[in-house]
């Protein structure tokens, strides 16, 4: 018979040892008590990734746009919200995170890399309605395009990095400068980091109606971003597919974890290297600070 005491005890402490490490950490005094996790969810029962999520993404991202957008002051901010449980949807890019809070049981749909929400809706309103009902339709499509395909096969049609689309493409892959990519493939592990950073950094840039609000195509993102009228062009393209689009002034040169002197940065920090100026950012979603 074997004795299962010692695992209990490994994970027990496991969850110890984070719940330590959050309380200690500038998150955990910000948002107090206001964004919590189920005692359930500290064990990262069903995936290794869950409180990462949980924690580094998901309640770092709400704060920040809450605090971008209305400040400290708002009820929103200050009413208790508990996340119970956390899905992936797609894999390494699209997750499913439940919350509780006075409004009932809310369903998000969140994006891996930037854990910003691309539907959302309150569970217990929807009861009749298909999970994927709070999407739009473009995202509707790709996760059930993706889903299916992992079903039926081991590997997945496509990437959701592959719908992107940058200006001069010659110089830069998927909005990075490919100079610098070399380079990064000979600094070890700091290179796949700072690497990594970079892919979020350009996550967190696309144009907004990349991820919600109308539907519009590449090319008619580019073309408003630019402030010209939109002449029909990508009309023809099925509102089911996804676009991303990243504008020129974000393309990456380059990603720093120290200052131009030398000293480390904070932790939590990373500076972007854009074609026109250096952007502070935070490393674990890419958002401008």
């Amino acid at each position: 018979m074997t004795n299962m005491w010692p695992y209990l005890r490994q994970r027990q402490q496991e969850v110890s040892t984070r719940k330590t490490m959050y309380s200690k950490s500038f998150l955990s005094k910000t948002v107090k008590e206001w964004y919590t996790l189920s005692e359930h969810l500290w064990t990262s029962p069903d995936h290794e990734k869950q409180v990462i999520i949980a924690l580094r993404w998901f309640i770092l991202t709400r704060f920040y746009f809450l605090i971008s957008i209305t400040g400290t002051s708002d009820p929103e901010i200050r009413s208790k919200h508990v996340i119970v449980d956390c899905k992936e949807v797609v894999k390494g890019e699209i997750w499913a995170i439940f919350v509780c809070s006075v409004s009932g049981k809310e369903q998000y749909y969140v994006l891996e890399a930037t854990c910003e929400v691309i539907g959302s809706q309150i569970l217990n309103e929807v009861a009749n309605r298909s999970p994927q009902a709070a999407l739009r339709a473009d995202w509707s499509s790709y996760i059930s395009e993706q889903t299916n395909s992992s079903r039926e096969s081991d590997s997945r049609t496509g990437s959701l990095i592959e719908h992107l689309r940058w200006p001069n493409r010659e110089e830069y892959d998927k909005g990075i400068s490919q100079h610098w990519l070399k380079r990064m493939q000979n600094q070890g592990a700091e290179g796949a980091i700072r690497v990594e950073i970079s892919r979020r950094y350009i996550m967190a840039c696309i144009v907004a109606n990349s991820i919600s609000g109308q539907w519009m195509s590449s090319m008619e993102m580019a073309q408003e971003f630019k402030g010209l009228a939109s002449t029909g062009v990508g009309k023809q393209n099925k509102k089911d597919q996804v676009h991303l689009f990243l504008p020129e002034h974000h393309h990456v040169e380059s990603v720093h974890l120290t200052t131009w002197q030398g000293q480390p940065l904070h932790g939590a920090l990373a500076v972007v290297q854009t074609p026109g100026r250096e952007y502070y950012i935070l490393r674990s979603n890419g958002m401008q600070v």
